[in-house]
């Protein structure tokens, strides 16, 4: 007999295991119990829209899966990060086979030729511009998607909701710049706006949304999107080094100046702890609250017991310890998530845990 989810409300349960977010019924609700709180219930129909109600936007076209709220400007933000990754590694080996045996070979140093200099880093530049710009206009024609929103689970559409299709995909590419040249103030706008529409968006009368991805849903979390989330952890916690830099450019060079090299050295040392405090505050807070870091948010990916209850902050901590162990043994525990069928690593292992895409 079909039973309802006690975590997400699927209504349509068989099995002990809940076939959407993988969670074991029996423990969940056990877990539930001792905690005092009540099973999550199915979500009833919404009721029919009352006069003058505005309709909802119309669903995206492909069959990708239903639309959701619109995408605002920190997802965007990472998926952004995700296509850099990507890009980057379709440059590399022109940059390795190419670009820096060039350079070489021309000499760089006071006796470089500074006219081969300008040609070669022109010409990196043409290439890697003409790329760039043809991968966003590609993906977006063909699919409405780049890499990275394909990742973030987003995809760029007419107002209407039908695709927008190469030429629309161009004039919104063209409209970057727009968004680009007034501080990008054209970009902070997808955070400000109640329809999260960017001024290149509105420039070619698209819109950027959520859509589920029901083929991932309850799935491990491999290697890669893991090792990506991880990147846009790095790229939100860079932002420390904004503080710390600062204050290091101010009270290193007073206390050196002062004559106590030794003071300097103090609040170099601090510094530092404070950026190792950091990580570590934000690796076991965010797990054991959310069970997600901000990459994993933006991924759509969540760190949960193996039985699918929450994490806690104990277990969060235990994790992040096995994690210093998966890096100390050449990295094996984190290549681990790429070889077991759990795609489970040593760091999870050990706190019996695992990481599963929950949209």
């Amino acid at each position: 007999m079909a039973k309802t989810c006690p975590k997400c409300g699927y209504a349509q349960v068989e099995a002990d295991e809940c076939p959407r977010c993988r969670v074991v019924i029996s423990r969940y609700r056990a877990y539930l119990d001792k905690l005092g709180q009540k099973p999550a219930a199915p979500a009833p129909p919404a009721p029919p829209p009352g006069p003058g109600a505005v309709a909802p936007p119309p669903p995206v076209a492909g069959g990708i899966g239903p639309e959701g709220s619109p995408a605002g400007f920190w997802i965007r933000a990472a998926a952004l990060v995700v296509d850099s990754f990507g890009l980057q590694a379709v440059f590399l080996p022109f940059q390795l086979l190419i670009y820096y045996p060039t350079l070489l070979a021309g000499g760089i140093g006071r006796e470089a030729d500074p006219a081969r200099l300008i040609a070669v880093n022109a010409g990196y530049f043409v290439v890697a511009f003409v790329v760039s710009a043809g991968y966003v206009v590609w993906m977006h024609g063909k699919y409405g998607q780049t890499l990275g929103k394909i990742a973030t689970g987003m995809k760029v559409v007419k107002v209407n909701g039908e695709p927008i299709g190469y030429g629309r995909a161009l004039g919104r590419w063209l409209g970057l710049f727009l968004s680009i040249i007034p501080l990008g103030i054209g970009y902070l706008m997808a955070g400000v706006r109640s329809d999260k529409r960017s001024l290149h968006d509105l420039v070619a009368g698209t819109r950027v949304m959520k859509i589920r991805r029901p083929w991932l849903e309850g799935k491990p979390a491999g290697f890669w999107m893991r090792f990506v989330a991880l990147g846009i952890d790095w790229q939100a916690l860079s932002l420390l080094l904004v503080p710390v830099g600062i204050i290091s450019a101010i009270a290193i060079p007073l206390t050196m100046a002062a004559g106590s090299r030794v003071a300097a050295m103090a609040v170099a040392g601090t510094l530092v702890l404070f950026l190792a405090a950091s990580l570590v505050v934000y690796s076991v807070w965010m797990h054991g609250k959310w069970g997600q870091t901000l990459g994993k948010m933006a991924l759509g990916m969540q760190v949960v017991k193996v039985d699918g209850t929450p994490l806690g902050y104990g277990g969060a901590f235990l994790r992040w310890l096995g994690s210093i162990l998966s890096g100390l043994i050449l990295m094996i525990g984190y290549i681990m998530a790429g070889l077991r069928s759990d795609k489970r690593a040593l760091h999870d292992l050990i706190a019996g845990s695992r990481v599963t895409y929950i949209r």
